[in-house]
């Protein structure tokens, strides 16, 4: 049956900047608002990257920016209103520091555009940390998900 991460390898690419875990968060918040977007961009590069300076390869020096540049879990679009989403299995402080910085972030990226909202979706959230993203203006996404799936599997007995 494989590891949780090889069972979910499909999805895995579909959301590449999220765990198996944040996974399953996802599908169950879209099962619930998928139709409110027009669309979704997964695993959005924002920001500036460190370079490694002009004496590396141009092609190397591209893909080190990349892999230091801020990687957001999702945009959703309502037309031209973006919405930041950050995907966590239990939402806590590290996901409102997150949500804060993409949105500052994302309008110096783009200052002549809409001002991006924010949202944290997940399973389970600290009542202080809810309190906080309220006050932030974090729009709070709370889903019911069953994680059994990522429990071990047995492995099957070889027919002989």
């Amino acid at each position: 049956m494989g590891t949780p991460a090889q069972r979910f390898e499909s999805e895995r690419a579909l959301y590449p900047a999220m765990n198996v875990d944040e996974i399953l968060v996802w599908r169950e918040f879209l099962r619930d608002h998928q139709q409110e977007y027009d669309r979704f961009d997964y695993n959005t590069h924002i920001g500036q990257g460190l370079d490694p300076g002009p004496d590396q390869p141009p092609a190397m020096r591209k893909m080190w920016i990349q892999l230091n540049q801020l990687r957001i879990d999702a945009v959703g679009w309502q037309g031209q209103q973006p919405t930041i989403f950050e995907v966590h299995r239990n939402g806590a402080a590290n996901a409102i520091g997150q949500l804060v910085t993409y949105e500052r972030v994302w309008r110096n990226d783009n200052p002549s555009g809409i001002p991006p909202k924010a949202a944290l979706v997940c399973a389970t959230i600290n009542q202080n940390v809810a309190l906080v993203a309220r006050d932030a203006g974090i729009a709070l996404y709370i889903v019911s998900v069953n994680f059994r799936v990522l429990a071990p599997q047995p492995v099957g007995r070889r027919q002989t």
